[in-house]
């Protein structure tokens, strides 16, 4: 595939200027993700830098589309990745998966979720999260930028209801959701328990953060008696409504 030449030039310097050694170990660094949508990626951004902060390295991939609409010299700046991917490296899979623990897609957007979930891997990144899956390595995907297509959640119920149906297919499948504000927490539960331990250890006044995740995980029933200070994130909050979980904090 031919890819853009002003980014494949942007891509060939910045990685020179780079100059890193490949030897990050696997279950340090995580792949994370870009497509075409600019919706909140600077705070996404944002928390990917706070989650970097705690000892985890990021390679990044970018699709055709990403490519072309995204500032892609400046999210490589940002995030100084250990490697750069396009939509060529879809040749290269089976080693893009041994290299990394986990996917984030901080921008997915209604192509990429369609695609994985009818099992349509006929580009780099739906092909790359799709392989992921199969071989049931994590996958977090924030799905701000479908829901808030064009800045704003659709008025249309049968859109909406579109949207939905197809996250809660790619739930079904192991891809585990991500919430705004809460990249570093929610990761970290899963990549490096170890550091999330030390830190809570170290500020015993870190609040919990309770999300829809860990209700579904724990399976939980009639009531939930939280400690003073729990955050609860509002997907957790209107699944405890769905579930029928009454919520209560410790006084």
């Amino acid at each position: 595939m031919v890819k853009n030449k002003i980014t494949l030039n942007i891509l060939a310097d910045i990685t020179k200027k780079i100059g890193k050694v490949d030897s990050t170990p696997s279950d340090n660094r995580i792949l994370v993700v870009f497509t075409g949508s600019n919706i909140e990626l600077d705070e996404r951004i944002e928390e990917l830098k706070q989650l970097k902060g705690k000892g985890i390295d990021f390679s990044l991939a970018f699709s055709f589309m990403g490519e072309k609409i995204l500032n892609v010299e400046s999210i490589i700046n940002s995030l100084n990745p250990v490697e750069i991917y396009g939509e060529e490296d879809i040749f290269q899979l089976e080693k893009i998966v041994e290299k990394h623990s986990s996917i984030i897609g901080p921008n997915i957007t209604m192509n990429t979720l369609s695609k994985v979930t009818l099992g349509m891997i006929d580009s780099f990144i739906p092909n790359i999260i799709w392989t992921f899956l199969y071989k049931e390595k994590p996958v977090y995907l924030d799905y701000t930028s479908v829901r808030n297509y064009l800045g704003a959640p659709s008025k249309n119920k049968e859109i909406k209801d579109i949207i939905e149906n197809h996250i809660d297919k790619l739930k079904k499948i192991g891809a585990i959701e991500v919430e705004a504000v809460n990249y570093v927490k929610q990761i970290l539960m899963k990549e490096n328990r170890s550091i999330l331990e030390k830190e809570d250890k170290e500020n015993s006044s870190f609040n919990k953060v309770i999300t829809e995740r860990d209700l579904i995980n724990y399976n939980l029933r009639e009531s939930l008696i939280l400690p003073k200070g729990t955050i609860i994130t509002p997907l957790a909050k209107d699944r405890a409504k769905e579930l029928g979980i009454k919520i209560e904090m410790e006084k």
